[in-house]
């Protein structure tokens, strides 16, 4: 790849990325509405989509500090949002899932932001609506194949 072709690639990512944001955002699920602050919001969006996961996965995910987590992790669970677990092994690591009330009040918000999400593809005819899912499909596979690549190169 020459240098015109890096700049041409990075550019498309970055319109695309922007594009993306402004059309989609509206996807995740806003729960300020519910007394739920952003950044909970946030925090609970994440660990809903990882399903398991612990605090320094969602700092580094976030780029939220860890004290930040920290303190938002206590906040959730006196919420009763969170579900945490020490590993059996290891007692410094903290799992974090999501209670049935959090899962409850996420599903709902997302299938109310679903059937907006929904009324945009109205636009497109079904076949367009089919190249698109498929173009998803191949820039979620071209993704995954770099970043497993990258990985087992630096493991080398």
């Amino acid at each position: 790849m020459n240098n015109k072709e890096h700049q041409k690639l990075i550019l498309n990512m970055v319109n695309f990325y922007s594009i993306f944001n402004i059309e989609f955002i509206d996807l995740i699920p806003d729960l300020s509405n519910l007394g739920v602050s952003p950044l909970l919001s946030k925090i609970l969006n994440t660990i809903h989509m990882e399903g398991n996961t612990t605090p320094s996965f969602l700092s580094k995910k976030l780029n939220i500090s860890s004290s930040n987590v920290s303190r938002s992790i206590n906040t959730l669970n006196l919420m009763g949002y969170i579900n945490k677990r020490q590993d059996s092994i290891d007692k410094r690591i903290t799992y974090l899932s999501l209670s049935k009330n959090a899962v409850e009040l996420v599903s709902k918000t997302m299938s109310n932001s679903e059937e907006m999400f929904l009324k945009k593809f109205n636009v497109l005819s079904s076949e367009e609506i089919e190249e698109l899912s498929y173009s998803f499909i191949t820039i979620q596979n071209l993704l995954i194949k770099m970043r497993d690549l990258n990985i087992s190169n630096q493991n080398k």
